[in-house]
């Protein structure tokens, strides 16, 4: 759907692995020839269909950086590995990918119309707040959400939330200064209390069908914000997830 809604060049990579026998592989790559041109010609979507032998993950990284891929589109079949998400193939290409990576949970093939962006005031969470009003249609709203935790709460005058509220308006019309015009609607606001309870309700009220974060550019999932967050929503996805260096 985003590829037909912005007119992009679509590839659909399946990634066979090369431990097989090869009479096994070859049968593979035929089924997986069938079933994937049969899906693509019910979506009416055209895209050019790569099958390779290889690595997952390293051809995946490969294949994306070969092709100037800048936004790599997996779903989520982390959920059925014991490991959950740490270790999996969807952590390692996130820690080696130079692409967004969006996690495709909703089997709805609907545009989005809300998207969700926590915070800071980091490269990369603006660099979030960029590339998800790239994806959203014009029609389209997107709410930025920054936390003043509960610990910095106590610690805090009211002129001092003042303060950090007037910073959070100014970095949000800075970066709006930046965009192009006629894009998606873009909300804020400041929350005060525990992260994950604050953005578990704004989650809740707000009923996103995407989740923007940004990730450190050395592609560990952390940052001055995030901290366990990325991981803690690529594990329990309330939502599709768009994660952004």
């Amino acid at each position: 759907m985003l590829a037909r809604q912005h007119g992009a060049e679509l590839t659909v990579l399946h990634v066979l692995e090369e431990h097989l026998p090869k009479a096994v592989l070859e049968h593979n790559r035929e089924a997986a020839r069938e079933l994937i041109a049969a899906q693509l010609a019910g979506l009416q979507l055209r895209a050019e269909l790569v099958i390779v032998v290889g690595r997952p993950v390293q051809t995946l990284v490969a294949q994306q950086k070969a092709r100037s891929v800048d936004l790599l589109v997996m779903g989520d079949h982390h959920q059925e590995s014991r490991l959950y998400f740490s270790g999996t193939t969807l952590e390692r290409v996130l820690q080696r990918s130079t692409a967004a990576v969006l996690l495709v949970v909703d089997p709805a093939l609907e545009p989005y119309a809300q998207a969700l962006v926590p915070m800071d005031f980091s490269l990369c969470a603006c660099n979030a707040l960029h590339r998800t009003r790239s994806v959203l249609a014009a029609d389209t709203e997107m709410h930025a959400v920054h936390v003043l935790e509960q610990a910095h709460v106590h610690g805090c005058s009211a002129d001092e939330h003042e303060w950090q509220a007037e910073l959070f308006t100014q970095l949000i019309a800075d970066e709006q200064a930046k965009m192009p015009e006629g894009g998606a609607r873009i909300s804020h606001e400041l929350l005060h209390g525990e992260l994950h309870d604050c953005l578990a309700t704004v989650i809740a009220r707000q009923q996103p069908q995407l989740l923007a974060l940004g990730k450190h550019g050395r592609g560990v999932l952390a940052d001055a914000l995030l901290g366990s967050l990325a991981q803690h929503f690529l594990e329990n996805p309330p939502c599709d997830v768009l994660l952004v260096k």
